[in-house]
């Protein structure tokens, strides 16, 4: 028995040497002269507003796990605190990030055009599901990196699925009076085009008749989700990956409303910065967000994997099974600053 022990302790460290090698022997040459280069800079810093920090951390795992040698450091706020962030650096010169990643593409046309960010086109894009490629900067400026529906939350605890609204016009229903949840579109850029969205379909009139509700408001969508998982809301904007994940695994009494007309499709969207201080970790940080092991964590939480022939969880609607509505990135660029000063003129705050 003790000779059995000492071979498998001495297999163990051969065994890992060996899946680190076939680790390395599946990257294609340019994934392999990248990551060369990306351990000689030796880590990459992330500003993200896409996910919560607890997922980005997760998707910053798994690249530590695939690229022995690369730190990635995570950076999470909300999408105009990351973008003011970066605005900032650039005006003093000193920019510490290497990619952002956010909800609000008009951010990345807006960086595009001060001359902020450097073109690459990732390897992986080949694999991307074709139309989620095509929301993409056709000049490779920015790919998409999620997409994250803006649904309506309801906790099924406190409200049955008759009583749900329907469409996001039954915000303003007086019985939910104290109960609304919502975002702030000067703190978050998915909100923010949410925003413009129920100004375009409603006129302003939809938030002067939500503010009568007295929501509770906070700066990332995510909050509004946070309310009513712990009871202290009963119907919230958010995003529809955190309510399937949270019902689903770990089964939080929060239940999902696709409104009647249209959920918000805001595109996610990732770019790598013109002075990033780490700029072969940054594109190898990239192409990984494309690849398969990121389309399957994706998948995992209840999210749309990017890559093509990754299939969707278990309870999880196509997109084409119910109605959404976008944002085309001109527009938001262009009417955001507006509905921003509505907003708090009409909710002071």
């Amino acid at each position: 028995m003790k000779h059995a022990i000492t071979y498998v302790a001495g297999l163990v460290p051969a065994l890992l040497l060996a899946a680190g090698l076939a680790g390395a022997a599946e990257m294609t040459a340019s994934e392999k002269q990248l990551y060369d280069a990306a351990k000689k800079e030796g880590s990459v810093t992330w500003y993200v507003s896409q996910t919560t920090t607890e997922f980005a951390d997760g998707m910053c795992g798994l690249f530590k796990k695939k690229y022995a040698g690369v730190e990635c450091n995570v950076v999470r706020a909300s999408g105009q605190v990351i973008f003011q962030r970066l605005v900032q650096e650039l005006q003093a010169k000193a920019v510490q990030g290497d990619l952002m990643s956010t909800n609000d593409d008009g951010q990345m046309a807006q960086l595009k055009e001060q001359g902020a960010l450097a073109q690459f086109a990732p390897e992986n894009l080949k694999d991307m599901v074709p139309e989620l490629r095509s929301l993409a900067d056709k000049e490779n400026y920015w790919i998409t990196s999620g997409v994250s529906p803006l649904v309506i939350a309801y906790n099924t605890k406190l409200v049955t699925e008759a009583e749900a609204p329907k469409n996001w016009t039954d915000l303003a229903d007086p019985k939910w009076k104290g109960q609304v949840a919502i975002g702030h579109p000067s703190f978050s850029g998915s909100v923010g085009l949410w925003t413009v969205l129920m100004n375009d379909l409603y006129g302003w009139d939809f938030f002067k008749n939500i503010e009568k509700n007295k929501p509770q408001i906070g700066r990332s969508v995510a909050d509004g989700h946070n309310l009513v998982a712990s009871g202290e809301r009963k119907v919230a904007l958010a995003p529809l990956p955190l309510i399937l994940s949270d019902s689903i695994l770990k089964k939080v009494p929060i239940g999902v409303v696709y409104p009647t007309d249209g959920a918000l499709l805001p595109p996610s969207a990732t770019a790598i910065l013109k002075d990033a201080p780490h700029p072969n970790a940054a594109r190898l940080f990239e192409n990984f967000l494309l690849g398969p092991e990121i389309a399957e964590y994706f998948a995992k939480d209840y999210r749309y994997p990017l890559r093509a022939g990754v299939p969707l969880a278990e309870g999880m609607r196509p997109l084409s099974s119910y109605k959404t509505k976008s944002i085309a990135t001109a527009d938001g660029i262009k009417k955001l600053p507006e509905v921003q000063e509505k907003f708090r003129d009409t909710f002071g705050i």
